[in-house]
């Protein structure tokens, strides 16, 4: 019988036998084995398939191609220089003034002070987004500040003129020999041009009761 005329089953018997005959007995054994085998199996086989395959058939290798990775690229560093702009206050300075109108000791600010403005600009380089470095370009004043400005008291009131003292005989203006003199200045002892010195009511009121520069 021939191979393409046997069954499938048959065909599964004889793969199994001959695997077991070249185990125990070898190659030549084997292919006795196949041809008794065949001569003696059924006869009732269907016609050979057009699409009957060999008993044994080796798989054509399969060629498998393995990718080359590709070289990630290193990213450069961005660097970017830019001009950017701030505002900044200008503190106000303080002075002070003397006012020799203002008693001295009191002070008042005159001139309230103003802080100024300025705008600086500055060169700005920034390496993938972080600065890295600020230098300074220019500065421009947009407004001056207004100096504060205290005025101080520098006025000195002048003492009080010291009261009269009592006059007496040294002190006394010259008198005028025999005149009248008032009763406040009774006793008191004056000189007159002459050099000689008088009292006044040294004799005594007159008739009238009035007293004169009375020789002593």
């Amino acid at each position: 019988m021939r191979w393409g005329t046997m069954t499938t089953k048959a065909k599964a018997t004889v793969v199994v036998a001959i695997a077991a005959v070249i185990w125990v007995g070898g190659v030549g054994s084997a292919g006795a084995l196949v041809g008794a085998v065949v001569s003696s199996a059924p006869t009732t086989a269907s016609a050979p398939s057009a699409q009957a395959k060999p008993l044994l058939e080796t798989p054509a290798p399969t060629r498998r191609s393995t990718p080359t990775p590709t070289p990630t690229a290193t990213p450069t560093p961005e660097t970017v220089v830019t001009e950017v702009s701030e505002r900044t206050p200008v503190p106000f300075s303080r002075t002070t003034v003397e006012d020799a109108t203002v008693p001295k000791g009191e002070s008042h600010v005159t001139t309230a002070g103003v802080d100024g403005e300025k705008t600086t600009y500055y060169r700005v380089t920034t390496v993938d987004g972080v600065e890295q470095e600020r230098e300074e370009v220019r500065e421009e004043l947009n407004r001056a500040p207004v100096a504060e400005v205290t005025t101080i008291g520098t006025y000195v009131a002048p003492a009080p003129a010291p009261a009269p003292e009592p006059s007496d005989s040294s002190q006394h203006e010259l008198i005028t020999p025999g005149a009248f003199c008032s009763s406040a200045e009774s006793g008191v002892v004056a000189q007159a041009s002459n050099g000689r010195s008088y009292q006044c009511g040294g004799h005594g009121p007159d008739g009238n009761g009035r007293l004169h520069w009375n020789t002593m």
